[in-house]
């Protein structure tokens, strides 16, 4: 019998044993996929993530481009925040890093542990019981694990008596892309929010990473424009605060929705990451948020090892994240609401929000500092 399995070699799977991999614990990774998925999407991530990623010895140095301040602001009205790392005595406020970088990087610490990960392992089915739980295999393998951690992002979570997940739909899809300016970046993020939804820019190398939140009718014009005429449209709704738009590479686009677990945890099992909360892209929470689950965990198992999928250790675990995943949630669709509905908050209301973060260094900061590490437990 395995001490822990995980199902989903993602990014929070794979911190989750390579955080674990001191307490000695017998772990193995079990992905769906056949081989590593060399994702070409751009990942944000606090530098309270950067921390506990080296810690895991699993930091992409050479790959991270540093966030050194983020300019808020809306479009039609006035107001504008900026948050910069410099007042929180930190290097930078965050980073972003190609998922193919962490992927590799998260591997090869894996590989240096000893920690077998399974790829092709799709998961069939799940039964738990009081002294452990079992994962069927599709190839008809069954693997038995005192602690099951599920981190596919849900549908592994779905096959489990008495858990359920509550769907918010924001009917928008987010258009992404890589872009390039005239003017270099200077480690500045910029969050955007407009009538149609939140705006995002972030610095990659010398280009940034488009987030574009619109309705889907909308994404489905932006992604059949000509290059010019996307640049076009981008430029109106962003404005020239970061340079003249020049180049648009690799448009995309996916659904936004807001999915939520009833519990993390169930007998000999704890949920994370995105299998336990899926979030709307604005201010970069959602991966943020799935790696402070997995770094929970990992100081649980660190600490007893002993107690691995006991009901004091899922207990433990539901206490130490409760605060801050429930108020991650409420944060992130709390933005969305409020910038996208004149009903709940009107423009001039928002722009007074955002000047008063601007003209409060304590308010500011403490904004900066629920972004970078959540809230307490």
């Amino acid at each position: 019998m395995l001490d822990v399995a995980i199902v989903g070699g993602g990014p929070v799977g794979s911190a989750v044993a390579a955080l674990a991999a001191p307490s000695g614990l017998s772990i193995a990774i079990l992905e769906a996929r056949a081989a590593p998925s060399g994702d070409r999407r751009i990942l944000a991530l606090s530098h309270a993530s950067r921390e506990r990623l080296e810690e895991a010895n699993a930091w992409p140095t050479g790959d991270a481009t540093p966030i050194e301040s983020i300019h808020i602001s809306q479009r039609g009205g006035p107001g504008r925040t900026l948050l910069e790392a410099r007042e929180q005595s930190l290097p930078a406020l965050g980073y972003t890093v190609p998922h193919a970088a962490l992927e590799s990087r998260l591997a090869a610490r894996l590989s240096g542990q000893r920690i077998e990960v399974r790829h092709g392992a799709a998961c069939e089915g799940i039964a738990l019981d009081p002294e452990g739980a079992t994962v069927m295999l599709g190839s008809g393998e069954a693997l038995r694990a005192r602690l099951l951690v599920i981190a596919d992002g849900g549908s592994s979570a779905a096959r489990i008596p008495g858990v359920a997940f509550r769907e918010k739909d924001y009917a928008q899809e987010a258009v992404v892309g890589m872009v390039r300016t005239d003017r270099a970046h200077g480690g500045r993020a910029y969050e955007r929010f407009t009538p149609e939804g939140p705006l995002a820019l972030l610095p990659v190398a010398d280009r940034y990473a488009l987030v574009w939140t619109a309705q889907p009718a909308r994404a489905r014009e932006l992604l059949a424009l000509d290059e010019r005429s996307f640049l076009a449209g981008l430029q109106v709704a962003f404005g020239d605060r970061a340079g003249r738009f020049t180049a648009i590479e690799s448009r995309n686009a996916f659904p936004l929705r807001l999915r939520t677990v009833n519990t993390p945890v169930a007998l000999r099992t704890v949920i994370v990451g995105n299998a336990a909360q899926a979030l709307h892209p604005v201010a970069g929470q959602g991966l943020n948020l799935g790696l402070r689950d997995a770094a929970a965990l990992a100081d649980l198992l660190r600490a007893s090892p002993e107690a691995a999928g006991s009901r004091e250790m899922l207990d433990a675990y539901r206490a130490a994240r409760r605060r801050d995943a429930s108020r991650g949630v409420v944060f992130t669709d709390l933005l969305v609401s409020i910038f996208a509905d004149g009903r709940r908050l009107p423009t001039w209301g928002r722009g007074l929000a955002l000047a008063a973060f601007d003209l409060l260094p304590p308010a500011r900061r403490l904004l900066a500092e629920r972004m970078i590490h959540g809230a307490p437990s």
